[in-house]
């Protein structure tokens, strides 16, 4: 199970994101609000100088970090996740059916979580919010806003939404693209999916809507799922060596996989670059985790594995705040799926 997974048959018409909605990005004042000030370059600027393709692995640790968990569940639903949260640990996430035409809700909640605001965008088949920064942003993706069609990436910040969609996306079922993390520098990355049918990491500078392309090495497929305050980015890539985490700091790839895993997606990270996903064992069961030092080897890793206490089949992290409040969704013995946030 994939977050924000979904299945759409859709055709786009040839409309370019900034001419299906021109709401003046240049007009809106942002402040970095992520840790200490700093200004990102593109991941086009730094050199793609990393030859790290074979996972570093490192051993398992005892739990460093004791949190305390809470469910944040619409009354209603029985699909329930928690997708992101920022560092006022204000959080974004979806409810719903989860499958068929039983559509996600999107909202946006701040804590203790009781009451969760709506953030769709108007007749669209479903709105997936995954991210949002400390400053007004959110960001995800739209399926086939206001007949459109296809997989829109989307920007909202406070009443103002913005569709994306990469210009080498592909046509047809391929016309995909998403936004799954964002930093208070309006940098935002996600993927695209091309012709082809293969996913494309992608890092995206807001205000002028220009993409850069990551190129994590030997990726088969790729996506980029969270970008931190420095300009540190996470994703997951698909190599010769199955599914495992890539991190991208200063223009350098490093692999990761958990121990014993027989996949690892990396979904988000914070200032101090600990990353958060999931992986899935030996036996073919899923569990949170929390990486901390992504760049060392072997048993200067530091993972922890994260099973939310009524967990019977599944644990999904996917969001840390720079204070160490993760979120996530976890499935209980009756298969319903709820969301949650969790404290250090």
């Amino acid at each position: 199970m994939r977050p924000f997974f979904s299945i759409a048959t859709y055709s786009r018409s040839p409309i370019h994101a900034s001419a299906a909605l021109a709401l003046g990005f240049s007009a809106l004042i942002i402040s970095a609000c992520n840790g200490p000030t700093s200004s990102l370059s593109p991941a086009s600027a730094v050199p793609q100088r990393s030859q790290i393709t074979k996972p570093l692995v490192g051993s398992a640790t005892p739990s460093p970090i004791p949190f305390v968990f809470q469910t944040v569940d619409s009354p209603n639903s029985h699909h329930n996740q928690v997708n992101g949260i920022n560092q006022l640990e204000t959080i974004v996430g979806t409810y719903g059916g989860g499958q068929g035409s039983k559509l996600d809700t999107s909202y946006n909640a701040k804590g203790p979580y009781s009451k969760l605001l709506h953030l769709n965008y108007p007749g669209a088949q479903g709105t997936f919010a995954s991210s949002l920064s400390s400053n007004f942003m959110r960001v995800g993706y739209i399926i086939d806003p206001g007949n459109q069609g296809g997989i829109w990436g989307f920007v909202k910040i406070r009443g103002l939404w913005t569709l994306f969609a990469d210009p080498n996306e592909g046509t047809g079922n391929n016309a995909v693209t998403e936004l799954w993390g964002v930093n208070d520098s309006s940098y935002a990355v996600g993927f695209y999916v091309n012709s082809a049918g293969i996913d494309v990491p992608i890092e995206l500078n807001v205000p002028t809507e220009s993409y850069t392309e990551l190129q994590p090495p030997a990726a088969i497929g790729a996506q980029a799922t969270g970008i931190n305050g420095k300009g540190d980015v996470s994703g997951w890539e698909t190599t010769s060596y199955g599914t495992q985490g890539f991190f991208l700091k200063t223009g350098t790839y490093y692999s990761f996989a958990a121990p014993g895993a027989k996949a690892t997606y990396a979904l988000s990270l914070n200032w101090q670059d600990q990353i958060v996903g999931d992986y899935v064992d030996a036996s073919g069961n899923t569990h949170g985790f929390v990486l901390t030092g992504p760049t060392r080897g072997g048993g200067a890793q530091v993972w922890q594995t994260i099973d939310e206490p009524n967990a019977a089949k599944g644990t999904w992290v996917t969001g840390i705040s720079n204070h160490e409040y993760i979120c996530g969704y976890y499935v209980d013995s009756s298969g319903t799926q709820h969301g949650f946030v969790a404290a250090p």
